[in-house]
């Protein structure tokens, strides 16, 4: 009898492990191979040229830049002390009514904005070369994408850049 039951025994183990090993083997054996390079992009980028100053009539000019290999959406904003006031205007460029203008063209590789000026005013009337204040301006860039029938989407600015720096603060 003992030998029946060994016999069972290995029989039962050797069905069980068939069962199960087989299709690991298949699994770990299976493989594909593929030759050449991608270039992979990681990320898009523009650049804001420092924007000139005239002083002449208090005013920076502003021109973005997509040095990118994507088309942008571009929007602006300039913040200042709270005793200057700020006024925007240029072809191009409206009022979204969030503190942003933003530019209605598409800019694409290598494309360049029209001119954005920032009229500061409430400036002293007895200011002078040498005195010292800010007016930062500051501009987001969205990539451009695409319905299923080639017409653009809205562009999405709630997207944010997470940035991973391995758990240092």
């Amino acid at each position: 009898m003992n030998k029946k039951k060994l016999f069972l025994a290995v029989a039962a183990v050797t069905i069980v492990l068939s069962v199960v090993i087989l299709p690991a083997i298949a699994y770990f054996t299976a493989h594909a191979e593929a030759e050449g390079t991608v270039e992979i992009a990681l990320g898009m980028s523009t650049v804001i040229e420092e924007p000139t100053v005239d002083l002449d009539n208090w005013e920076k000019h502003v021109v973005i830049t997509n040095d990118g290999p994507e088309s942008v959406f571009v929007r602006a904003r300039a913040f200042a002390g709270s005793q200057f006031k700020l006024d925007y205007e240029g072809e191009g460029w409206s009022d979204g009514k969030d503190g942003y203008w933003y530019y209605s063209e598409i800019l694409p590789e290598e494309g360049e904005s029209a001119e954005l000026v920032v009229k500061i005013g409430n400036v002293p009337e007895d200011a002078t070369e040498g005195d010292k204040f800010n007016v930062v301006v500051i501009y987001e860039a969205v990539k451009v994408e695409y319905n299923a029938d080639g017409s653009t989407k809205a562009p999405d600015w709630s997207m944010a850049a997470v940035i991973d720096n391995g758990g240092e603060n």
